[in-house]
């Protein structure tokens, strides 16, 4: 039976995106896996932010989700191979192993539980997606090696409510911890830029990461 993984992609890794999703696909199909990829904002969901003060919490979160399908859609190129799926039963329902882009748009609609503030971005929307899943985990990509203490060295465990009380450069949104804790669920950050740490954490292993608990 194959096994979901839920990968968030962020934004800051856009000029690697596509290689990493392609290296990421072959390493699903040669394990069963079905990774579901949701993408971040990006340079689109900063476009929505300089109009911020124009638009209101209610306009700016869908367009904001909305940018998170254009960078779904600026990874998958056209490209068949990178299919793009809108709905959480064509997860299930696909049964072989590779990766699918998942644009959240409808998913968000028609359970629309998540606040409309810059508070919930693409990383709590990424909790999201797993948690309907039935995940307890998700993994985020992103451009730094997780989060880090004073002297710049990774931490590689972080529990919840210590991440509540950091200041505000921990390299996720506001509202993730509080998800997190509320659905017991956590979360594994990882440098993309290095898709063999992204395979470790696939297969069980140890690797340079923070594990958000």
């Amino acid at each position: 039976m194959v096994k979901i993984r839920v990968i968030k992609l962020g934004g800051s890794l856009i000029e690697h995106g596509r290689a990493i999703i392609r290296n990421l696909r072959d390493y699903a199909v040669a394990n069963n896996l079905r990774l579901v990829i949701v993408p971040g904002g990006g340079p689109f969901a900063m476009a929505v932010r300089a109009l911020a003060d124009k638009l209101s919490d209610e306009a700016a979160h869908w367009m904001a989700v909305l940018a998170m399908h254009q960078y779904g859609l600026f990874l998958a190129n056209g490209n068949a191979e990178f299919p793009l799926i809108e709905t959480l039963d064509d997860v299930i329902e696909d049964s072989d192993g590779g990766v699918s882009i998942l644009l959240p748009y409808k998913i968000l609609k028609d359970d629309d539980r998540l606040p409309h503030t810059w508070d919930v971005t693409s990383d709590t929307i990424a909790a999201f997606i797993a948690y309907k899943l039935g995940e307890r985990c998700f993994i985020k990509l992103t451009n730094v090696d997780g989060i880090l203490d004073a002297e710049g060295r990774v931490i590689e465990r972080v529990d919840i409510e210590e991440v509540v009380k950091r200041s505000k450069d921990n390299c996720i949104d506001d509202a993730l911890p509080g998800f997190l804790s509320e659905h017991n669920m956590y979360c594994i950050i990882v440098n993309g830029r290095y898709p063999q740490r992204v395979k470790a954490i696939l297969a069980g292993k140890n690797t340079c990461c923070t594990k958000l608990c």
